[in-house]
């Protein structure tokens, strides 16, 4: 989106292996030390190791910088190994880069500061001000946009069917309520059940019959397997601002999805929000909205996200960049 506002340099930080991290710190160092002269704006990606040499070489040079964050980097949940805070060193590359930057661009404002209560082994707070209370960096909140003629109501959808779409590995089965998925399936046995995003790599314990498991399909084709579901699981420990929902409820799918981050205010009044993590409470909430009436609710849940996240909210980011670079030549 920026390279059709902006001449755009790109440097990709992926090593590897985590043995050949600071190889490509040094290339990274080279590559600002040659680059960086005829700059206007240093934008980073997400927060992490990549992100504090950018933000260190725009210090030195007067530049103005932007850090966009997406959620892992400002959260830490240790009952599931996962977030930047919750491994120390990644957690101090953070911090330092969210202190370097001039400007930061959070998804959602949750993960600036929020209250954290859908489980109860973590944190009660989350956000990258609770575990970096001394940062005093501004920020703009930015959701993402979403293009209705891009994802819309291809067919009519199954009876009493359910879905969810994202890479499916061990850290994800849990971190995204695909156990509890599995549960709900024997639960419910004239249900069906469907997981996009399978690996092979992925060993579950056991499939119950009424699930079935899709490896990666083409973007383009994923509006065919929400508009064939009904309901729409968002079951997730921990989220930044989840496009896949979204995407969902423009296919007329009904959402229901954990009291986390950005979801609840995606779902509104559209569909269904799990409280807590806990079986039996998600048993109730199925058995609520398979005997509600629905027959206007995955048009009323497009209709949300038409509303409150149209493409234009991406051009929100390019003023940003804009008024950005302004700034800092006016001083």
């Amino acid at each position: 989106m920026l390279s059709k506002h902006f001449e755009v340099k790109i440097f990709s930080f992926r090593p590897s292996k985590k043995i050949l991290t600071p190889f490509v710190f040094i290339k990274q160092f080279f590559y600002l030390l040659f680059n960086i002269r005829g700059t206007s704006i240093v934008i980073s990606q997400f927060a992490a190791y990549h992100s504090f040499l950018p933000n260190l070489f725009a210090v030195i040079t007067k530049k103005t910088s932007l850090i966009v964050l997406g959620g892992t980097e400002c959260v830490s949940f240790p009952s599931i190994n996962y977030g930047n805070f919750n491994r120390h060193l990644l957690g101090l590359f953070t911090k330092w880069s969210l202190m370097l930057s001039k400007h930061l661009s959070p998804v959602h404002e949750s993960l600036v500061l929020s209250d954290y209560t859908y489980t109860d082994k973590d944190f009660p707070k989350q956000g990258y001000k609770y575990f970096c209370p001394e940062l005093k960096t501004p920020h703009t909140t930015i959701c993402y946009g979403y293009n209705p003629t891009q994802f819309f109501k291809t067919s009519d959808s199954k009876t009493n069917s359910f879905i969810t779409v994202g890479q499916m590995n061990a850290p994800n089965y849990y971190r995204k309520g695909v156990d509890l998925i599995f549960e709900m399936a024997k639960r419910f046995p004239t249900c069906t059940f469907t997981i996009v995003g399978n690996t092979p790599k992925m060993k579950y314990p056991s499939v119950p019959p009424n699930v079935t498991l899709i490896s990666f399909v083409p973007y383009d084709e994923l509006k065919d397997y929400y508009s064939s579901h009904k309901f729409y699981f968002q079951l997730s420990i921990c989220e930044g601002f989840p496009s896949a929902i979204c995407e969902a409820m423009l296919c007329e799918c009904i959402p229901i999805g954990s009291d986390v981050a950005a979801i609840p205010e995606i779902i509104g009044d559209t569909g269904y929000i799990l409280k807590k993590r806990d079986e039996n409470e998600l048993e109730k909430l199925i058995s609520l909205a398979l005997s509600s009436k629905k027959e206007n609710l995955g048009l009323k849940a497009r209709e949300r996200i038409i509303d409150r996240y149209p493409p234009t909210e991406r051009e929100k980011l390019v003023n940003l960049v804009n008024k950005l670079i302004s700034d800092n030549n006016d001083k």
